[in-house]
């Protein structure tokens, strides 16, 4: 049975039309003009995205969103290909442009989404960036097709804007049904909410009970009496002094004689601050363990920064991804890829372990390194070859410490056969005891020795003239025996 072709099967399911467009899409939401804001905090709090700015005003938000911020704006970035004149330039205006745009960009984590606008200028023989900023949200309104509406106010007419060179959107887990995004102070709302609340009454309650009251009791007085020692307790306010008569008496009130309404603030205030840490930061230094800290929970909160960060990097990136094509394509320039952070960070155990292999004998190529360490082409340069020892009789051959006759050829075993044959030709034991026996003394035997071995290196000559002395002796001993 023959199969369908599939190009077949694909033009006959693509002229349905149910492939290339949206089927599952309410009535309701394509005839508004203006989707509402479908976030529950949002509705219950009665305020629009925008206007959550007003969160950065508080002290502990304002300092855990700048964390972020600035371990964001640290983190280095590279273009590739780098040898290129254009990755040059284009590095030129990212050098310029790039705190305003992963600033403006990682404002999507706070509001949801964030609009930016750019304009082009001519610079000498290119088109570069005369200025790129983020414009007002409450403007623009993202679509669940990707589309950007710009609402201006001068016409009242809606406008679908470029996001190819003019606006570059960026948005926070954008889904169908919310286009707008998660913003992330929506989440901490009802923290700042009470937080804020929560040093009014604590000012109140400064106000009223953290001040001593003075109570006067007068004893069998009337009422000119009584406004006599109100008076008198007015005055001890400001002077700290006063005078009554014996029978009166005068106590001090306190509104709080234990503290407890104080450390309860503490404690009330503490928890409010660790909780907008832990929704910005991730987790706090001392989270789970109040009181006491350790060197395992300091790791995993630095692991937790670490994966904060990488996520704000996975957010701004094709924003400025999105820029660096605009240039690349106003220019007619090829496009170069933007990378932010260390694409390879060095995994300590993976490099201890390769160091260990290394000194157990194991050889790692260089295609090992660049996989697994990131490194380009032209990092790792060759070892340079290890000059090879090599007999003179045998050039061609290089010198082992294998002293076997499997690793030998035919020639160098027939040089080896020779050499022994000299040896014993020249040094056998009689024709070595007949030197010693002939010789008078050991002068002679020296001499006798060296006319035999005129044309024997040194070290043989020490060698055997070693071996006639020891026959030497022995001879005398015999012949004394004798």
């Amino acid at each position: 049975m023959a199969k369908p072709k599939k190009d077949k099967v694909r033009s006959k399911a693509l002229s349905a039309g149910s492939l290339t467009t949206h089927e599952a899409v309410s009535q309701f939401a394509t005839t508004l003009s203006r989707l509402p804001d479908l976030d529950e905090t949002l509705r219950k709090a009665g305020i629009a995205r925008h206007r959550l700015e007003v969160l950065l005003d508080d002290d502990e938000i304002a300092q855990a969103t700048e964390t972020r911020l600035d371990a964001l704006l640290a983190t280095p970035y590279r273009i590739e290909p780098n040898d290129t004149k254009e990755a040059q330039l284009l590095r030129l205006e990212l050098e310029e442009w790039f705190v305003e745009i992963a600033t403006s960009a990682q404002n999507a984590l706070l509001y949801g989404y964030s609009v930016q606008e750019a304009i082009y200028m001519q610079k000498d023989n290119r088109i570069g960036i005369e200025w790129i900023g983020e414009k007002p949200m409450e403007w623009f309104e993202p679509k669940s097709d990707g589309r950007l509406i710009y609402r201006p106010d001068s016409t009242g007419f809606d406008q679908i804007v470029d996001q190819s060179f003019k606006f570059f959107l960026t948005r926070r887990k954008a889904t169908f049904k919310k286009p707008y995004g998660k913003p992330l102070l929506a989440i901490l709302y009802w923290l700042f909410f009470f937080k804020q609340n929560g040093f009014k009454f604590w000012a109140k309650q400064l106000e009223r009970f953290g001040t001593p009251i003075l109570l006067g009791k007068v004893k069998d007085g009337d009422d000119s009496d009584i406004a006599a020692m109100n008076s008198a307790l007015l005055s001890a306010h400001a002077q700290s002094v006063i005078s009554i008569d014996a029978d009166d008496d005068v106590q001090i009130l306190s509104g709080d004689k234990n503290g407890s309404a104080g450390s309860s603030f503490e404690v009330f205030n503490s928890i409010l601050m660790k909780q907008i840490q832990k929704v910005v930061l991730g987790q706090t230094l001392t989270s789970g363990n109040d009181g006491g800290g350790s060197r395992a929970l300091g790791e995993v909160h630095e692991n937790v920064r670490k994966d904060k960060l990488k996520s704000d990097i996975r957010l701004i990136t094709p924003t400025v991804q999105a820029v660096v094509n605009a240039l690349c394509d106003l220019n007619g320039w090829q496009r170069h890829k933007v990378i932010i952070g260390d694409g390879k960070s060095l995994n300590k155990d993976q490099a201890q372990r390769d160091v260990d292999l290394k000194s157990a004998g194991a050889e790692l190529s260089n295609q090992y390194f660049q996989r697994e360490y990131g490194l380009q082409d032209g990092d790792l340069k060759e070892a340079p070859a290890l000059n090879q020892m090599q007999f003179s009789a045998l050039p061609k051959h290089a010198f082992s410490f294998k002293a076997d006759m499997q690793g030998l050829d035919a020639n160098q075993r027939e040089v080896d056969e020779g050499i022994t044959k000299i040896d014993k030709q020249l040094f056998s034991e009689t024709e070595l005891l007949e030197v010693v026996e002939s010789a008078s003394d050991v002068n002679d035997l020296q001499a006798r020795l060296y006319s035999l071995m005129s044309g024997e290196s040194v070290e043989k000559f020490t060698a055997t003239m070693a071996r006639a002395l020891y026959l030497f002796d022995v001879v005398g001993y015999v012949q004394r025996s004798k």
